[in-house]
């Protein structure tokens, strides 16, 4: 049995990609999912991201589609998004329901985008192929002035992870692959947002409380690994047909780390502190639960030239209950805030087109569900269901390397934001009314070595 590997030169400068500080914000799919592995896929919507096999950069939808390669190959993946962001909010107070001061109409605070991609897959003899997709599967970043309005709820929120899933696939016979492989991701977050001092002061009776007047300030940065599975299916049951079935786990992260707590000037955290031993730098834990995803696709060629494609995926986001802060000081009481997010579904369509041999067009238009819910939507996630349309154009530039360029414009409608501080988190963060608004343009280079 003989193993068939690249070039170590190709190999190196996968993994050098990784290492390079990976940016990400909440403007690519639903939630803070990020579906963007793949050109290929990009540029069709998603469309048959699980049923095509053409391509190493599949293998992140569906294990089972390492078995479309002949000896070995590789990919390089970089996408840029760029989105632009807004909203206006009519209600900002305290929970004293005194005004929170500050702008009320913030905008760019959706934050630009670059994530790195890498795939590579082998055959192993006739029957079996291997795989490993190294992805940037989830991501978060939006960032405020320490000063505006939602600032109790909000200022700086980030997440970043990348996730290698290995894989080996097995063909039963000409029509049937099956396919199973682990996932092992890093996750690394940061949050942070005011503390309204001067209305807990008040509430407590502490001389020069001014609630909105006394701010303070809380960090927190954590990390942890999780491990998981993916398993997929390829079936052809005609020639030009190809359905994809596949499972990508659940994931669930304990991310630790530390607590940084700025006190404000007044001194009136400070009393607090002193009173009750809370608001001193500690160490937390914030469990962050990623959900299931299943994908079904289809991938057709309808003439030598056009091959039509379709996915829907589902996605079980309903998992993602609450984001919880539990403080490893015992005086600290929790810091939590409520989401309740939905399942969601996404649904696409595309083409690829073959204009020659060494040139191939794709398009594709999908719907991605938002997970949020109305009532507990917040500045952190201002998410939307989104709207894609994508583009792309590949060209063969020797027999064993292919470029690939594409763009996709991602519209979001206006969705509201209704927080109120009678709501179980919120007692401290007031109350926060009004309207989001988001747009972004993507942009991918993938290189395809073989």
């Amino acid at each position: 049995m003989a193993l068939r590997l690249p070039a170590r030169r190709g190999f190196a400068a996968g993994l050098a990609l990784l290492t390079v500080s990976i940016w990400v914000s909440d403007a690519g799919a639903a939630g803070f999912a990020l579906r963007e592995y793949s050109f290929e896929a990009a540029s069709t919507a998603f469309a048959g991201a699980s049923a095509q096999s053409g391509s190493p950069s599949f293998l992140a939808y569906n294990p089972a589609t390492s078995s479309g390669v002949s000896g070995w190959d590789e990919q390089f993946t970089l996408n840029a998004i760029y989105p632009t962001s807004n909203a206006t909010y009519d209600v900002a107070t305290t929970s004293a329901s005194t005004p929170a001061g500050g702008r009320t109409n913030p905008d760019d605070f959706i934050l630009d985008a670059y994530e790195p991609g890498y795939a590579m897959r082998g055959r192993l003899d006739d029957r079996w192929t291997w795989g490993v997709a190294v992805t940037v599967p989830w991501g978060l970043g939006t960032r405020y002035a320490k000063t505006w309005a939602g600032r109790y709820y909000a200022v700086e929120s980030r997440l970043m992870t990348v996730n290698a899933s290995p894989s080996v696939a097995y063909a039963v016979n000409d029509t049937l692959t099956l396919s199973a492989g682990a996932q092992v991701e890093y996750a690394k977050g940061k949050l942070s947002n005011a503390i309204d001092f001067g209305t807990i002061g008040a509430g407590l009776g502490v001389p020069s409380a001014v609630p909105g007047a006394n701010d303070g300030f809380v960090e927190i940065n954590a990390a942890d690994w999780a491990f998981g599975y993916t398993a997929g299916l390829l079936w052809k049951p005609v020639e030009d047909l190809s359905l994809g079935l596949s499972y990508r786990s659940a994931l669930h992260h304990q991310l630790r780390g530390d607590v940084d707590f700025t006190l404000d000037t007044a001194g009136v955290g400070a009393t607090l502190s002193a009173l009750g031993g809370a608001f001193v730098d500690t160490r937390g834990t914030a469990r962050l639960d990623l959900p299931a995803i299943t994908a079904l696709g289809l991938s057709w060629q309808a003439t030598p030239e056009l091959t039509v494609l379709a996915e829907l995926d589902y996605t079980q986001w309903s998992s993602f209950r609450e984001l919880r802060v539990r403080f490893d000081n015992s005086r600290q009481p929790d810091s939590f805030q409520t989401y309740a997010w939905k399942d969601t579904m996404l649904v696409a369509g595309g083409l690829t087109y073959k204009a020659s041999p060494d040139w191939t067009l794709r398009a594709g238009i999908a719907v991605d569900e938002t997970p949020t819910r109305d009532m507990t939507r917040d500045p952190r996630i201002p998410d939307a269901t989104r709207t894609w349309l994508s583009f792309g154009i590949a060209h063969d530039l020797s027999p064993h390397t292919t470029i690939e360029l594409g763009y996709s414009r991602l519209s979001f409608p206006k969705e509201s934001i209704a927080l109120n501080a009678t709501t179980s988190g919120n007692e401290a963060r007031g109350n926060l009314s009004g309207q989001t608004d988001a747009d972004a343009d993507m942009i991918s280079i993938q290189f395809v070595m073989h």
